[in-house]
């Protein structure tokens, strides 16, 4: 049986990013993920705060090895489209 976990990482790293309606794809237009969190965490930032024209709060999450194929799925499955404009999960690298 093939191994799906992320055998590279020992953990799994996310932007958990909330807030106004259009909150996640605001965010996923405007910033790069990867560079937001690499600049929290040479602030030393677990939560941050973006008060621009939307309301965007963003918060570090860290999960022991994550199944892509999983989280992919919880998104198919769980969450419906109006939820994931608001509110996702966007996986970034270890720094």
């Amino acid at each position: 049986m093939p191994n799906y976990l992320n055998s590279k990482n020992e953990k799994s790293i996310y932007l958990y990013v909330c807030g106004s309606d259009y909150a996640a794809i605001e965010f996923s237009r405007n910033y790069n993920p990867q560079e937001v969190y690499e600049e929290m965490c040479s602030n030393g930032e677990t939560h941050r705060f973006i008060d621009e024209d939307d309301y965007i709060e963003l918060r570090i999450v860290e999960f022991k090895q994550v199944d892509n194929t999983f989280v992919d799925w919880i998104k198919d499955s769980l969450c419906d489209y109006d939820q994931l404009k608001a509110r996702d999960i966007i996986e970034v690298q270890p720094v």
